[in-house]
């Protein structure tokens, strides 16, 4: 997850977007947002495996998208198929930015007569917001960058999605959280509240965008560790945990890529991935 700027980053002047040549691979094409690290790598690595062609998209950090996909490239080849790749900045909290991303998008896939089979929202913002003064324009970015630009990315796209050819035809997965299901954390308001409307906005849209395509959300605990966290904290989370450790980036991959090819009768319903730690 990216933290947001503070004071609250201004969105950043409009560049030009290009997709001079739409991805493809054998299976079809996704398109993972936030794939320079972490789980967006791993969900875009196992994807390439699968034969699926990528669309990836980066806010900040080019470089890492660009090794993301020569990873995703080099997975595909070892597991027989031959994939092309894109790298893309989007920043999510520019709404403006986000529609002309999609009309581009589209402008490619068109001009080849490909599909679209997959959009996974992984893109998210983290950071601690204390109620006490809380500023409301950092709640508005995150529900823009959460919910808002998801919900255009998908709508302008849904027509691409349903030309799919995948079994159960075209899929969205979205991100949720494991604290917004019934176990708010304090000190994270404006990051809770966006993180439950995605539910709401997966459910919204598998209704929207049924039978063609599949919707899917995705509510994981520690599937990582963030960066610097604290050993003691650590400890207390594992020691509600059920199975004892934490998660893994290629799990949470797995799960993505379960949902997308093999889910074909499920949508709208909301999957934890936790080690059992809401149970406790």
């Amino acid at each position: 997850m990216t933290p947001l700027a503070t004071p609250l980053a201004m969105p950043s002047p409009a560049e030009p977007i290009s997709l001079p040549e739409y991805p493809e691979g054998p299976r079809g094409t996704a398109l993972v947002t936030g794939a320079s690290r972490r789980v967006g790598r791993a969900i875009a690595v196992e994807l390439a495996r699968q034969g699926l062609g990528l669309a990836l998209t980066f806010r900040t950090r080019k470089d890492e998208c660009m090794e993301t996909a020569r990873l995703a490239t080099d997975a595909a080849a070892a597991a027989g198929h031959a994939i092309s790749t894109a790298c893309l900045r989007l920043d999510l909290a520019d709404v403006g930015a986000t529609e002309r991303f999609a009309r581009e998008v589209e402008r490619a896939r068109a001009a080849c007569g490909a599909t679209l089979d997959a959009i996974v929202h992984n893109a998210s913002a983290y950071e601690e917001t204390p109620l006490d003064g809380i500023d409301p324009a950092i709640v508005e970015e995150f529900h823009r960058i959460e919910v808002v630009s998801p919900l255009v990315l998908t709508e302008r796209l849904r027509g691409a999605l349903a030309s799919s050819k995948l079994e159960g035809g075209g899929a969205v997965v979205l991100f949720s959280d494991i604290h917004v299901i019934g176990r708010a954390r304090p000190g994270f308001a404006a990051y809770g509240l966006a993180k439950c409307a995605v539910e709401g906005l997966a459910r919204h849209l598998a209704v929207e965008l049924a039978p063609r395509t599949r919707v899917h959300c995705v509510a994981p605990g520690v599937v990582m560790w963030p960066d610097h966290f604290p050993e003691e904290t650590k400890a207390q989370i594992l020691s509600r945990t059920p199975l004892g450790r934490a998660g893994t980036p290629e799990e949470a991959a797995k799960l993505v890529r379960f949902l997308i090819l093999e889910a074909t009768y499920s949508t709208g319903d909301t999957v934890r991935i936790d080690g059992g730690r809401s149970l406790r």
